[in-house]
């Protein structure tokens, strides 16, 4: 009888913890997490043809480079862990790249690059949500998107609007620190580029570039940026990068514009609030939601306004249904579109699935 009182507590405490997903490697421990942009089925940007003997593309290059950027932020006294949302490539070359940055591998032979709903924020949808959930498992003070950029499929040496991308809540301060360490060490200073710097956006409300990822981290008080300072079809850039010595010059200036942030933030990170609230950006966005709507589960936005299951009003497409619903269809919009449900339920972080 005496136990029992401690047995009650015990189970208390237990209810009370919050739930840890176990899918994802590694412990749920506190890291910063950088994600190697797109996954060995889909290379990203890439050279308009060779360079220096081979086409580089962005996948390949952090792949190959993540591990110095990974080392400067752990000489510095941050833990770090390299992840890429989907499985492990094959090629015999990235072997002994993905031991060295011990590079956690997110995907599962099942999965495909179609978008789908964040384990940690159901209501964001997005290809590749799965590096932003593995953000939120290991409690990152920072995310960082490792990816280059393009605009077009044919070499040219003009300036290039290099950019870094970060949520709107948490990430600026990160974003920053990052585009001035470039901007004084790379960009204009072996890597040519016309003397235009890197600047950074906000970006919240475009699902398919990236909004969907940089939410999730924003919905857990993450900062979080999506690197696009780098450009695949410019030959100053690609040049640059080809460079054994010079590519690693780039790596590890990421790495020093992330701990001198770390070293330097004062702001509390700010979470949302409540998850049953409809934000900006729940389930895609309008556009998304519409294009995808047969494929995305959960998507809330349907031609004729009406009550989802879990409470929340979408908007009536008016006047445009009919020729929404014959590109989408591909039937006359005079016959109804299917009446559909929404597969998701927003919940907090970290609360249990009770199914």
């Amino acid at each position: 009888m005496r136990l029992l009182p401690y047995l009650l507590l015990l189970l208390v405490a237990a209810c009370a913890a919050p739930a840890v997903e176990v899918d994802f490697p590694g412990p749920p421990t506190e890291a910063v997490v950088l994600d190697i942009g797109h996954s060995s089925r889909d290379s990203g940007a890439i050279t308009p043809v060779l360079a220096n003997g081979k086409r580089l593309s962005e996948f390949d290059f952090w792949y190959e480079y993540c591990y110095y950027t990974r080392k400067v932020i752990q000489d510095a006294g941050f833990a770090c862990v390299v992840c890429n949302r989907g499985m492990a490539p094959e090629g015999e070359k990235y072997k002994p790249w993905a031991k060295r940055a011990d590079v956690q591998h997110l995907g599962k032979p099942t999965d495909t690059l179609r978008r789908r709903a964040s384990v940690y924020s159901p209501d964001r949808v997005a290809a590749g949500i799965n590096s932003a959930d593995y953000a939120v498992y290991r409690k990152a003070p920072a995310m960082v998107f490792l990816h280059h950029n393009s605009l077009g499929s044919r070499w040219s040496t003009s300036a290039m609007p290099a950019l870094i991308l970060t949520n709107r809540y948490n990430g600026r301060a990160l974003a920053e620190s990052v585009a001035e360490t470039l901007n004084h060490t790379i960009l204009n200073h072996g890597m040519e580029n016309g003397g235009r710097e890197c600047t950074v956006e906000t970006r919240h409300v475009d699902a398919s570039r990236g909004g969907g990822w940089l939410n999730v981290c924003d919905d857990a008080g993450i900062p979080a940026i999506i690197l696009e300072a780098a450009f695949m079809n410019n030959r100053n850039h690609v040049n640059f990068l080809n460079n054994p010595e010079t590519a690693r010059q780039y790596a590890e200036a990421v790495g020093h514009g992330v701990v001198h942030y770390l070293k330097n933030r004062r702001t509390p990170p700010r979470k949302r609030s409540d998850f049953n609230v409809p934000d900006e950006g729940s389930f895609g966005y309008v556009a998304e939601s519409r294009r995808y709507k047969w494929e995305i589960p959960g998507a809330r936005y349907f031609y004729r306004e009406r009550q989802s299951t879990a409470g929340w009003k979408t908007d009536d497409a008016g006047s445009r249904r009919r020729k929404l619903v014959k590109r989408v269809t591909g039937q006359k919009g005079r016959k109804k579109l299917k009446r559909r449900t929404c597969e998701h339920k927003p919940r907090s972080i970290g609360a249990d699935d009770k199914k």
